[in-house]
């Protein structure tokens, strides 16, 4: 059953709130796009936390790598040209050689899968712009990377095995060689070839036209500490075409579907080459030019992603499936970068939590926002069955609704003062649905129809209870071949 922007449009505003008080991410866009339908865009939070403006659909947001699909795409629409050969060497069109001292040669498609044997690197903070040409050739000359002035050397290992390591400077390498052959900045080349074609007129780089203005509507970048969010001044990087893109969710969104929707702008040769798996990497996922591909490649959930970090201030993934039953996109957009833990799977944050639910929505034909009306009352009621699944699932205990009610009555904030309010009634509803369930061994068949608070709000709550996973509370996994 197709969803209709409405039902989504009101899951998304039921979740997204308590989804950003509970990460502690100041704001987001989510866009909700399907092949031949107009894309549905929603913003939420605060675009900067000194000033409490709040998040437009006008906003844009600094993306990362997400910006690497555009450089996959560019070079991907010059090849098709004829223009560049993926497999020669990639310092065939450039000014200066680019060797790797441990053997190989280094190719664009070793550049875009990340197969160069280039050490990992992060970011290059850089005081005001300069033209990417000049910067890369320095850097190569330098031949390390700069994290912590270890004087680290730039490769690794040797070019070609297979092996994947994550390279922003490699990218913008291969950048290079496209500004290379068309004679003009990536920038102007993208936005004349693919960015206006597509109608993407809220996205750019340093060296786009329009970047003046698309770069004025931007967020602020915030690091978040727990319940602190700090905001960044305005930085730039000398990778600013692999990890520098400012863009909106909307735009970005009509990217993936033009590459995996059926009658896409960009499907035939340019899709295949971005698309095709070149190697795997962490958690067994494929990798593509730009994108990772999760899923067996018929399944109605195969999954097209793109996760872009910047500078630790923003965080955005870009999910398509284009097996799905009506192909779509969802995209989410957050401006900030939560130090608890750096780089985590984008499915533990904000983002990632954001786009993996609503996604989860469309492929089964359902939104499901199930929640009491406050956070005290949907924490607690979570509280109460937690407590019950440990008592009565676990350990087999029949407790009568006195002896919950005084177990609630003595509760008492600890810890932290900010302690989320707590509504007794809830406690004990909780506790008496899931002993209920328990007894009857219903406790999956409760837990995914009939409770009032769906699996979100229960992930939530745990997060707030200080988790580091985004997890289900309940069961106990680990005794799951103990249950009925």
């Amino acid at each position: 059953m197709s969803l209709t922007s409405s039902a989504l449009r009101e899951g998304v505003e039921r979740i997204a709130p308590a989804v950003l008080e509970t990460t502690g991410a100041p704001g987001a866009l989510v866009t909700i796009g399907f092949a031949g339908r107009a894309p549905l865009t929603l913003p939420f939070g605060v675009a900067d936390v000194g000033t409490g403006a709040p998040v437009t659909a006008a906003h844009t947001m600094r993306v990362g790598s997400l910006g690497k699909v555009l450089v996959a795409a560019a070079i991907a629409n010059l090849a098709r040209a004829g223009d560049l050969d993926l497999d020669a060497p990639i310092d065939r069109h450039l000014p200066f050689p680019v060797a790797n001292p441990h053997g190989g040669t280094v190719t664009l498609t070793g550049a875009l899968a990340m197969l160069t044997g280039a050490a990992t690197d992060g970011y290059d903070w850089v005081e005001r712009h300069e033209p990417a040409m000049g910067y890369i050739e320095r850097e190569l000359k330098r031949g390390v990377v700069r994290e912590y002035g270890t004087g680290a050397p730039r490769f690794a290992g040797p070019a070609g095995t297979g092996e994947w390591r994550s390279s922003s400077f490699m990218y913008q390498v291969a950048a290079l060689a496209a500004e290379a052959v068309t004679g003009v900045p990536l920038g102007r080349y993208v936005k004349a070839e693919i960015l206006d074609p597509l109608g993407m007129r809220d996205t750019a780089w340093p060296d786009s036209p329009n970047w003046d203005e698309v770069r004025a509507r931007c967020t602020t970048g915030h690091m978040v500490f727990g319940d602190r969010a700090v905001p960044l001044p305005w930085h730039e990087c000398g990778t600013y075409h692999s990890v520098g893109a400012v863009t909106t969710p909307a735009d970005f969104t009509a990217l993936m579907l033009a590459l995996t929707g059926p009658g896409g702008r960009l499907r035939g040769e340019v899709s295949e080459t971005v698309l095709a798996p070149r190697t795997s990497a962490r958690g067994g996922l494929r990798v593509g030019f730009g994108v990772h591909l999760a899923g067996e490649p018929d399944a109605a959930d195969h999954c097209v992603r793109a996760v872009g970090h910047y500078a630790f201030g923003w965080w955005a993934v870009s999910l398509a499936y284009p097996n799905a039953p009506e192909p779509f996109c969802v995209t989410v957009c957050t401006n900030l970068a939560d130090q608890r833990d750096v780089f985590n799977p984008p499915e533990q944050y904000a983002f990632g939590i954001l786009a993996f639910e609503i996604a989860d929505w469309v492929l089964r034909g359902a939104v499901d926002a199930r929640a009491h009306a406050t956070r005290a009352e949907w924490g607690s009621y979570v509280m109460g069955l937690v407590a019950a699944d440990r008592f009565a699932g676990l350990m087999g205990a029949d407790l009568d609704r006195g002896r919950i009610a005084r177990m609630a009555e003595g509760s008492r904030a600890v810890g932290g003062s900010a302690a989320a309010p707590f509504d007794e009634d809830r406690f004990v509803e909780g506790y008496l649905d899931m002993q209920a369930a328990a007894r009857a061994g219903r406790i999956d068949a409760f837990l995914s129809g009939e409770c009032p608070v769906g699996g979100v709000f229960r992930k939530l709550a745990r997060k707030q209870w200080g988790a580091k996973n985004f997890e289900e509370p309940a069961p106990v996994r680990f005794w799951l071949d103990r249950r009925p």
